[in-house]
């Protein structure tokens, strides 16, 4: 046994970093050490490579890493703020960009708006409160995005897409979204302005910094993530739907004077279809993205997946930032009420359905999310929500139960703070995990096909937490839990038809918006009808479905 250098903790004889503080415990290699520019920022380092295909950012504080991904590339002019990166780079060279100069107090911008102080930044920039003259002095947020663009073509169409998105942004019209007064360009400066409204509340990664225990209360949360989702489904809900893409505690405020939440910064918001170009350039957030992100797709459910993610930071304390790529694999890591046990049974499972990794397992929308959260929120207050059952015996310390690392992949101890193969930091060690067992439901419930003449009817046990039922389709990568391909010769069922869950001793289905609908008949009816497309409907004991010419009973053991 050895100890570290660092922290003087013991450390294991192959242990290739400190389990405690995350120091390196190998020899320093000997050759060519890089300079650093001090120019460079100092929250991330970003290097584009020979081959222009690959960008590496190297971090040196922590901050909040934008995903940069190639083929998928938005009209967003250049700008950078701290550790965020939100530049389109061209494919061979990058331009290089000036400083950010900050404008100083009294600066009077387009004859009318009074710069008081900086306030903040943002995906374009930096952000002022300021006073417009022309209306005696009342308080504005003036938005500011330095244009780096050092070619004549380029910067007529940074101006061009800067006064298109002005004009979405102007025609946008919901309370929990900023109004949008002025926008004009400093041809002297080479700088864009957005004049909006001034929210003097705070944003919830303030909120969660200050709170004690670093967890917020989940009813509060709950409350939040409705309204989140009211302004989503008006976004996702508009003739040219919009994806705001960027979801995170950080760009959601709290309006100081009404404590509605606010949602700012649409930087990098965009409608879907909207014509992209290739390139590279910032789509999210490390942590809070979904993975389609990576691969440059898009749609609103990969807002769905962001706000899970909030939710889940918010809720247990643990920054999806620290393990962006596999926290919300819960083979491998904590559920949600293993982090934080006073969260709700109900809640855990919200949570797990927002952040699937499959968009198609995730709410199908922001209204279905708002569903949800809203029943959840009356039975917060009526006190019926459960809170797990057992416990993990006493016997059984967090010193020896085993996890695996969510970078390497390695398996650790559940109570190392760092990984002792790669160093990188342990979200679960920090929380003071507790793992616990978590009680099933007894109830089982099968779907059995009518109509076969069969003595004994083909039937499908619905054991899994959720069920898809459909038509298979191997070209396309299409397995239904339920397949019904042989039920349905004429192919009348669609490959993703519909699907079934359970919620605690419910079960309901949903249809998926399938070619010929879904059709129900309660045992307590004598006419079927027809489900809206994602539309949960609670199914009972007898219930009879009808998918394309196929019927299936519904019972519950």
């Amino acid at each position: 046994m050895t100890l570290c250098h660092e922290c003087g903790a013991e450390t294991a004889e192959n242990d290739l970093a400190c389990s405690q503080c995350g120091a390196s415990l190998e020899a320093p290699a000997i050759g060519v050490v890089a300079e650093v520019s001090l120019d460079a920022s100092p929250e991330t380092l970003v290097e584009q490579v020979a081959d222009g295909d690959e960008i590496v950012a190297a971090e040196v504080a922590p901050a909040e890493e934008k995903i940069i991904t190639n083929d998928f590339a938005d009209d967003e002019p250049n700008a950078t703020n701290g550790g965020e990166i939100t530049s389109t780079i061209a494919a061979d060279t990058a331009p290089k960009r000036p400083g950010l100069k900050t404008l100083a107090e009294g600066t009077v911008l387009n004859a009318r708006y009074q710069i008081v102080r900086k306030i903040g930044g943002g995906g374009m920039g930096a952000v002022y409160l300021a006073l417009d003259k022309n209306l005696n002095g009342v308080e504005r947020a003036v938005k500011e995005m330095v244009h780096t663009s050092i070619e004549e073509e380029q910067q007529k169409k940074a101006i061009e897409d800067f006064r298109r998105e002005s004009m979405i942004l102007s025609t946008l019209d919901h309370p929990s979204i900023p109004t949008i007064y002025d926008y004009f360009f400093d041809e002297g400066e080479s700088r864009f302005y957005l004049v909006m409204k001034y929210i003097s509340g705070g944003d919830l990664a303030g909120r969660l910094r200050t709170t004690p225990g670093g967890r917020i209360d989940e009813r509060l949360v709950t409350e939040w993530a409705i309204q989140v989702t009211d302004v989503l489904a008006y976004l996702h809900g508009l003739p040219e739907t919009i994806v705001y893409r960027d979801l995170k505690p950080s760009n959601i405020m709290l309006d100081g004077a009404s404590g509605r939440v606010m949602l700012i910064d649409f930087g990098i918001a965009r409608s879907i279809g909207q014509k992209q170009e290739k390139g590279v350039t910032a789509v999210g957030t490390m942590g809070y993205a979904p993975p389609e992100l990576f691969s440059g797709n898009v749609e609103p459910r990969s807002d769905i997946y962001s706000l899970g993610s909030t939710m889940f930071h918010l809720l247990t304390g643990a920054d999806p930032q620290n393990n962006p790529l596999l926290i919300f694999d819960f083979q491998k890591n904590p559920r949600p009420r293993q982090i934080n046990p006073q969260l709700s049974d109900q809640m855990e499972r919200i949570l797990m359905r927002a952040v699937e990794y499959n968009a198609d397992s995730r709410f199908s929308g922001a209204d279905e999310m708002r569903y949800y959260l809203k029943d959840h929120l009356e039975n917060l207050k009526r006190g019926s929500v459960t809170f797990g059952v057992t416990e993990i015996p006493a016997a059984v310390s967090l010193t020896n139960q085993s996890v695996f690392c969510g970078f390497c992949g390695q398996r650790i101890v559940a109570s190392d703070m760092f990984c002792a193969f790669c160093g990188s930091k342990q979200p679960i060690a920090q929380q003071g995990v507790h793992s616990e067992i978590y009680s099933h439901s007894t109830t089982t419930a099968k779907l059995s096909i009518d109509g076969t003449g069969e003595l004994d009817p083909p039937s499908f046990a619905l054991e899994k937490p959720e069920h898809l039922l459909g038509r298979r389709d191997p070209t396309a990568n299409i397995f239904p839990d339920v397949d019904l391909s042989r039920f349905d010769p004429d192919t009348k069922i669609s490959r993703r038809h519909a699907r079934i869950w359970r919620d605690g001793d419910n079960y309901l289905v949903e249809d998926l918006g399938s070619s010929n609908g879904t059709l129900v008949k309660n045992v307590s009816s004598h006419e079927p009808h027809r489900l809206q497309p994602h539309q949960p409907h609670v199914l009972a004991n007898g219930d009879v479905l009808r998918v394309g010419d196929t019927t299936l009973s519904f019972s519950v053991n």
